[in-house]
């Protein structure tokens, strides 16, 4: 795991913290963005809007300032009112419980709809490539803890990336969740595992030839519906067919994990491709597998990509009994700094930032979160842990 030559910017130190569905795993934290909601959808977003207020509203202001750069003309802004009005329609109809989530943040953080259904249903996206450049790592068999899996993801943003919140969920069904997603924002959370001991994750890939059909907004998921295939799956299987059956206007890669198996998986608007059976797999920006690869940006249009997957799939093939501080340290690399490495550093306003990191170990169903970037928080976290698996 090499350093690059190039000085690290000074970071706000950070922390990992523990904030899983195990027993014994923490029950309070003392950062305002790690939240603890329960009760039914409605309720749930009522609770959201209100603890993660300021955060919301600094999100919002970051969409509306990503808006106003790209609908610079009345055509463009009218595309984008068209998009997100239609694509409303359709979340209002296909799943009134997320909608009611939604409605249940606006009144809790106390602003507009329209704010919320920006952060949720980005239709400002489809007219540009997402700026979302993430990295995916999944280890087990003889390179992980024996016994164990461990799935990580980086999220790295460009643009005026926005503030990240932990959500650890209880529903009156029973089931319970934990993930990672934007303060205000319901439906593309970037990972998180569920009560049944599934893991998720997911990174862009986007190019010239995954544009999105902004025509088509009332027909699919502008982004891929994570939440709602986390909610619903009890295996990594099941997670890959109600993917299958989900409508959506893009793609993404996606890890998977269960006691069980691992997934990794290529998703376009229209498919889901499985790469072969690995006890390690990395998903960066691009698509592998010769059904999709095509559509991928090639190392010309994302060097980092290439370079963060080589990176990290030389660590993970030589790595043995894989532990998750050792896997958090591999997050923190900075071959490649600032942009190619797997922890990425915006300079000047320029290039994407890693927002934030996480490790999911299984069949523990711990999840351990750092936000902001890996290089700068404490992994003290994952002493008690080292030993014991």
């Amino acid at each position: 795991m090499t350093r690059a030559a190039a000085a690290v910017p000074a970071a706000h130190p950070g922390r990992w913290q523990e904030w899983g569905l195990a027993p014994g795993s923490a029950t309070a934290a003392a950062d305002p963005a790690y939240l603890d909601l329960a009760g039914d959808a409605a309720e749930q977003g009522r609770q959201h809007g209100r603890a993660a207020r300021d955060a919301i509203a600094a999100n919002i202001a970051a969409v509306r300032r990503d808006i106003a750069e790209l609908c610079a003309d009345e055509a463009s802004v009218a595309r984008y009112r068209q998009c997100l009005e239609a694509n409303a329609d359709f979340v209002r109809h296909t799943d009134p419980e997320q909608w009611a989530e939604l409605l249940g943040i606006a009144e809790g953080a106390d602003v507009p709809l329209d704010d919320i259904l920006a952060l949720n249903l980005p239709a400002h996206m489809v007219l540009r490539w997402v700026p979302q450049e993430c990295s995916q790592l999944v280890a087990a068999g003889d390179r992980a803890a024996a016994g164990h899996t461990l799935l990580a993801k980086t999220r790295d943003m460009a643009g005026h990336f926005v503030e990240h919140v932990v959500l650890r969920r209880r529903y009156p069904d029973g089931r319970r969740l934990v993930e990672v997603t934007v303060a205000g924002s319901v439906l593309w959370p970037g990972s998180g595992v569920n009560d049944s001991g599934l893991a998720m994750s997911t990174s862009g890939v986007w190019s010239e030839r995954t544009n999105v059909d902004w025509r088509a907004s009332a027909t699919g998921w502008i982004l891929i519906n994570s939440h709602d295939l986390l909610r619903r799956a009890r295996t990594a299987e099941e997670f890959a067919g109600l993917l299958r059956a989900q409508p959506r206007l893009s793609g993404l890669n996606i890890a998977l994990a269960d006691p069980r198996r691992r997934l990794a998986l290529e998703a376009t608007a229209t498919g889901v491709t499985v790469r072969d059976d690995a006890d390690h797999h990395v998903l960066t920006n691009h698509y592998e597998c010769p059904a999709t690869a095509p559509l991928a940006p090639g190392p010309d249009e994302n060097s980092s990509s290439y370079h963060r997957a080589d990176t990290a799939g030389r660590a993970l093939h030589a790595a043995r009994g894989l532990t998750p501080g050792a896997l958090a340290e591999l997050l923190a690399d900075h071959d490649g700094y600032p942009q190619d490495s797997l922890c990425r550093h915006q300079i000047d306003g320029a290039g994407s930032e890693t927002t934030y990191a996480s490790i999911a170990v299984l069949p523990d169903r711990a999840f351990y979160v750092t936000l902001g970037n890996p290089c700068a928080s404490d992994r003290t976290v994952f002493a008690h842990q080292e030993g014991a698996i």
